[in-house]
């Protein structure tokens, strides 16, 4: 998150759009002093359109200049007299006072967010033993969770049809109860929670659901400092050795200019595979070449990245300030800002997917593993209204758009894991 704006060196304050300029002071400016170019000959704007054409460096040099204005203060507050200047100082100073009061505010809701949490940490411990078999809820726990259910289907006709079926099929359980018993806990209960989460689904292939169908607890923890702590404990399988593989996300130690903690970056961990026919996150070519001399072949390997969840475990890096500062002007400068385009893309989607997994899924994943989160419109991006619903079909265009935006675009540029 980007600072205060600061105003830069220059007098600029003659810019045609200025900000902080009150619209009297303009309106007043352009009747007393009307714009007029002196050294350009009237024409129409298709001449004026094709001399910059034909000009690539004025066009530059223009585009550059109105760059520089972006951003720009526009010396409006310099222009007051001194007795407005100081009490617009002593605003600032005020301000201060708030905002040292919201960092304040910020600090103590995080220490009640972690108070409470250690209050949840009992609940998902139960909740990840029930998953797993190792443990069977309670009478009373089944009874108000059934409970629950008629609560929310009492108003639907198909939910009456359904009791009537199922009241019907009580006989048929019972019979098939031993049937039951030898599948131990919910199967797949955190592969389907993870597919009915839109914008995690989009990252999962056909492969790697074979290996998070191995999934066995999927939880989180609060860092000393600011940042949490995702954990993936997985059963003994064919694909990787590791039980456990964590994703660390890092916020900065200081509030940003809107009084959050600003994320810094994120950590991922090594997954240790167990071959490279089960990395999932690679895709293996292999092609016959025959030696011209020998008339001997072998087969080659190409290992190339491919899409996979389990690229989550290797975060995209932001660059290094002191790299950018240095670092020489490219040739190509669109190709540049492609990449920076990417790599921005890769690391808001990063964050995305791990803010997401925090705050969505852990603390409501039996409500995504039955599909009740997607059933009541759980908001894709919040704005403060819960199950919002959208207004016209221009708003479902836009939401599409926005979950296209979400997707990776291309391939990670190196593949760390092992």
């Amino acid at each position: 998150m980007s600072g205060p704006i600061k105003s830069k060196n220059g007098d600029i304050s003659k810019a045609p759009t200025p900000q902080n300029t009150p619209a009297s002071v303009t309106n007043s400016y352009l009747r007393s002093q009307p714009p007029t170019v002196s050294t350009i000959e009237e024409t129409n704007e298709e001449n004026v359109g094709q001399q910059l054409a034909n000009n690539p460096a004025l066009l530059s040099m223009i585009q550059g200049k109105l760059g520089d204005l972006v951003g720009a203060q526009s010396g409006y507050i310099d222009s007051l007299p001194k007795s407005v200047k100081k009490r617009v100082w002593g605003l600032k100073a005020i301000q201060q006072q708030q905002m040292k009061l919201e960092a304040e505010f910020q600090k103590e809701l995080l220490s009640l967010e972690k108070k409470y949490f250690k209050k949840y940490e009992p609940l998902y411990a139960r909740r990840k033993k029930i998953i797993n078999g190792a443990e069977e809820p309670t009478t009373e726990e089944i009874e108000e969770g059934e409970a629950l259910e008629e609560n929310d289907d009492e108003d639907t006709e198909e939910a009456k049809i359904q009791e009537l079926k199922d009241s019907k099929a009580e006989e048929d359980d019972e019979e098939e109860e031993d049937d039951e018993e030898a599948a131990a806990g919910i199967p797949g209960f955190w592969l389907t929670s993870l597919e009915n989460l839109s914008t995690v689904s989009e990252t999962i292939t056909d492969r790697d659901s074979e290996v998070l169908e191995h999934l066995i607890d999927i939880r989180m923890e609060y860092l000393e400092t600011p940042g949490f702590e995702l954990i993936f404990e997985f059963e003994e399988n064919e694909f990787f050795s590791n039980q456990i593989l964590t994703k660390t996300y890092h916020y900065q130690a200081e509030l940003g200019y809107s009084g959050d903690f600003v994320y810094d970056h994120a950590d991922g961990c090594e997954i240790n595979w167990k071959s490279k026919e089960n990395n999932v996150t690679i895709n293996i070519e292999r092609r016959k070449q025959r030696n011209k001399n020998t008339k001997q072949t072998r087969t080659i390997e190409k290992l190339t990245p491919t899409e996979s969840f389990f690229n989550f475990f290797d975060p995209p890096k932001p660059p290094k300030r002191d790299e950018e500062d240095d670092e020489e002007e490219k040739d190509d400068e669109d190709e540049e800002d492609e990449e920076d385009e990417d790599l921005d893309a890769r690391l808001e989607l990063d964050y995305q997917l791990g803010e997401e997994i925090k705050d969505r899924l852990i603390p409501r994943a039996i409500d995504w593993f039955t599909g009740d989160a997607v059933e009541y419109n759980f908001p894709e991006d919040f704005d403060g209204q819960e199950g919002e619903e959208l207004d016209s079909e221009e708003d479902e265009d836009d939401e599409d758009d926005s979950e296209d935006e979400g997707k990776p675009k291309e391939n990670p540029p190196e593949c760390n894991q092992q």
